[in-house]
């Protein structure tokens, strides 16, 4: 039985004359061929082949309607009604899970806008002065949608009034 080479070591040898304990010194020693395992090289993709095909069409899509639209002179904001001049975002009205590549409804926005829209509580989004024709423009475009807005502002009133109290 061989035992360790390190100093003051009584253990027996695992590899590279080193017991188990010692092993992380045999990577200093010069021509040493103890290498690493790679670890498994199995990543899961970010996206599946479904997905990226969606998201190319998706992009492409977005891409020809922006250019329609601008012709049209349909390149308006959906929550403050400006005219945008460089394409910026686009708004999914209903959310992007099943309706995402439904062209109906998807809406043009400011960046700024936009993410006011998402990280604002209503009664800040009220004070940007833009929240109640966005509402009605709501209404003309999805109407659950138009519901939905109308019972966030419905809630946000009862919110502030319960806090007065």
């Amino acid at each position: 039985m061989k035992i360790c080479i390190e100093e003051n070591c009584n253990n027996t040898q695992f590899g590279g004359d080193y017991c188990k304990y010692h092993q992380f010194k045999r990577k200093m020693r010069g021509g040493d061929l103890f290498k690493r395992k790679s670890p498994a090289k199995k990543q899961i993709p970010k996206e599946s082949a479904k997905r990226k095909k969606d998201n190319r069409r998706y992009l492409q899509r977005i891409s020809e309607k922006w250019e329609q639209d601008v012709r049209e002179g349909n390149n308006i904001c959906v929550f403050c009604g400006q005219v945008i001049n460089k394409r910026e975002d686009n708004h999914h009205t209903t959310g992007r899970d099943k309706t995402i590549l439904d062209e109906e409804f998807w809406r043009w926005a400011h960046r700024k806008c936009h993410s006011a829209y998402h990280d604002l509580p209503v009664e800040k989004l009220i004070e940007l002065g833009w929240w109640f024709d966005y509402v009605e423009r709501m209404r003309k475009i999805d109407v659950s949608t138009y519901y939905k807005e109308l019972g966030k502002q419905e809630k946000s009133k009862k919110d502030l009034e319960d806090s007065d109290i």
